[in-house]
């Protein structure tokens, strides 16, 4: 039995759409007859508090003897510190670092994934310590992606993190990439053609046919649902001026399910606006958000107009495809090439207030538009984004390394 040792630094049960992929590659490669341990830390992401709560722990398929789970000691959290920040990545770099050295056992892969960039200096030591062959996750293009938001620009750390970058494509024997956008970006790096796979996020048979149980929602009140992170790359505000827009449309409420660096900001705006519209509630775990989402007539995403974000494919319109919602983006690139692909949505030219706040309204009068858009984006779902498919990907090439 071949044997994968994945570096990942976002696990089951955390919340967002790097636990969620990593998870599933879990399960679905020991479902594929491999054996897999995972390093990870503790959940922590928004804060460990959340996961006291015993509904976040629910997938019964996850063997806790598979996962090695290490704690930081001087940053427990996540925090909207920049620095404190960085030094809770570092310290689980090394904390990464010191329990590869320690474990005995040799593995026939290295998987690791990426964003965050430093996990991957322990992946690197993993590699040469096992004689291992390394496989690559690219999930975003980090360090990149932080110049895009302007969030981080000392040039010292952004070397380290572009030096780091580059080591990671050198000796990867395989890249995985969940846009076809990263390609070019990574090509450019020296990377060859035939070893980098595109393997998207993807849904369980399950979570495609929770539409199929759906009960009827009523139409006296046209519910527009946001999930998700509320960060540096989405534009959460543009939704607050748009809710604030259609204030005097009283059968429109919207409800934003998030957590993140901006959530806190986002609640202070609606409340200044005193907007009764619009509601902010904490996260859930992935199967009470779905059910929440189903519930929904309308789904919203956004991302900042950045070049960066044009690469990027946001796993909550995956999500909102799999239960059969239909989209009001204020996206470009792939995410607005998806939605036309799948015929699921409505994108805003001019990703202005007013045009996006126009097709909420075109979505809320007119139901048999919502539902025609809903089954396009399911059905597309369907066939391109099933776990148990695209994983075939990843074992072709983990075998073609081997």
């Amino acid at each position: 039995m071949k044997s994968v040792l994945m570096i990942v630094q976002n696990f089951y049960p955390e919340i967002g759409s790097a636990g969620n992929r990593m998870k599933n590659v879990y399960l679905n490669l020991k479902r594929s007859g491999y054996e897999v341990t995972v390093i990870t830390l503790k959940p922590s992401y928004p804060h460990q508090s959340l996961y006291q709560d015993a509904h976040f722990w629910d997938e019964v398929d996850i063997e806790e003897k598979d996962i090695i789970r290490i704690q930081p000691d001087k940053v427990k959290r996540y925090t909207s510190n920049m620095w404190r920040r960085l030094l809770h990545y570092l310290e689980a770099m090394w904390l990464f670092i010191y329990t590869i050295i320690r474990l005995e056992k040799k593995y026939d892969y290295v998987f690791v994934t990426t964003p965050p960039i430093f996990p991957i200096f322990a992946a690197l030591i993993a590699k040469k310590k096992m004689k291992a062959k390394l496989i690559t996750d690219v999930r975003d293009l980090w360090p990149e992606s932080l110049q895009g938001v302007g969030v981080f620009t000392n040039k010292w750390i952004l070397k380290m993190a572009f030096f780091l970058e580059r080591k990671i494509y050198q000796h990867s024997n395989q890249i995985i990439i969940n846009s076809p956008g990263f390609r070019d970006y990574i090509l450019s790096k020296g990377v060859k053609s035939d070893d980098i796979q595109f393997i998207p996020n993807s849904l369980t048979a399950d979570e495609l046919n929770l539409k199929k149980s759906l009960p009827p929602i009523s139409e006296n009140r046209i519910k527009v649902v946001y999930t998700g992170n509320i960060g540096l790359a989405q534009d959460i505000k543009k939704l607050i001026a748009v809710a604030e827009k259609l204030k005097e449309h009283k059968q429109i409420e919207f409800t934003i399910i998030g957590y993140g660096y901006r959530m806190s900001e986002v609640q202070d705006e609606i409340s200044s606006k005193g907007l009764t519209n619009i509601r902010v509630i904490k996260a859930m775990n992935r199967r009470v958000t779905l059910n929440e989402v189903s519930s929904s007539h309308i789904a919203y995403v956004s991302l900042v107009e950045k070049d960066v974000f044009d690469k990027v494919l946001p796993g909550k319109i995956i999500d909102y495809m799999c239960v059969g919602k239909p989209i009001v983006g204020d996206v470009s690139g792939r995410a607005r090439q998806v939605i036309s692909e799948a015929q699921c949505g409505m994108v805003a030219n001019s990703r202005k207030v007013d045009e996006i706040s126009q097709h909420i309204l075109t979505m809320a009068y007119e139901k048999a538009l919502r539902e025609e858009l809903g089954e396009n984006g399911h059905r597309y779902a369907e066939q391109n984004f099933l776990w148990s498919k695209n994983i075939q990907g990843l074992i072709n090439v983990m075998e073609a390394s081997s």
